[in-house]
């Protein structure tokens, strides 16, 4: 007996760029253990466990190396993509249901959209030791992001963010139990609307290559930023991704590709 697994790249068609989860596909969930084990295993920034509950209707859940979560976006871009290439080819919408609520993942021409609930972020004021072991460079605002517990740090432009190099012996000493992860970004000109990057190094993630559940607070503050429905944004990590994100009310749409490039079996009894 074996659970299928795939290993997916997410935000991405490419075989080496965006952001790599895994997907283990289940008739019951493993003990959480195990679940846990297996995710520091494979070493991803998530692994996602998927349990059909009917047709099109699914339970998931994450895990990172460390911890299990609440949402994650890229993972279940990619638990997605594999369902719609082997499982239900022929269907449009996937129903999951997470500690978050119920998500949809919807077919949307070449592309997977998902609809997430939104993270508006409200101004905070930080441990500016914090944002210190982020960079040097000027901040133009702080914001928290109530839901995924994410600070979110606006700098002035592009460059900055791709220049960033926290301390994250600094940052590991910092440790909030209010704080999940760091998002950083700014307003970005050419083929994308803002730019960004995810830090999570309490969680085991020193840098996340592309995160999908940060766009749920970024999507809001950008979308009034800019004064625009429908925004392109690009996380320049090593390996990048992009993706495009609108509001729809109280939820935010994140559409992306993913890419799976390896299918597997892992035997019970892990």
């Amino acid at each position: 007996m074996s659970y299928p697994v795939y290993f997916v790249n997410a935000f991405t068609e490419n075989f080496y760029k965006g952001n790599q989860a895994g997907v283990v596909l289940v008739d019951e969930f493993p003990q959480d253990s195990s679940m846990q084990s297996l995710a520091k295993e494979f070493g991803f920034s998530e692994t996602t466990f998927v349990k059909r509950m009917g047709f099109g209707k699914y339970h998931i859940r994450w895990f990172t190396p460390e911890t299990e979560v609440k949402l994650c976006g890229h993972a279940t871009l990619a638990a997605a993509k594999t369902l719609f290439h082997d499982v239900i080819p022929h269907e449009k919408l996937i129903l999951f249901q997470s500690l978050s609520g119920d998500l949809l993942a919807r077919r949307v021409g070449e592309d997977i959209q998902l609809d997430f609930p939104i993270d508006e972020p409200v101004k905070f004021d930080s441990d500016k030791r914090i944002v210190a072991a982020l960079s040097q460079a000027n901040v133009e605002e702080v914001l928290y992001a109530p839901n995924t517990k994410n600070l979110l740090v606006v700098y002035k432009d592009a460059d900055t963010i791709l220049s960033l190099k926290p301390d994250f012996d600094e940052l590991n000493k910092l440790k909030s139990a209010n704080i999940f992860g760091i998002i950083v970004t700014a307003s970005f000109t050419g083929n994308y609307d803002y730019i960004c990057r995810y830090f999570a190094p309490w969680e085991g993630i020193c840098e996340d290559p592309v995160t999908g559940s940060a766009q749920t607070a970024l999507a809001p503050y950008w979308c009034r930023k800019l004064s625009k429905d429908v925004l392109r944004g690009f996380q320049a990590s090593s390996r990048g991704g992009d993706f495009t994100v609108q509001i729809s009310t109280n939820r935010v749409l994140i559409s992306g590709k993913a890419y799976i490039y390896l299918k597997g079996e892992l035997k019970r009894g892990y």
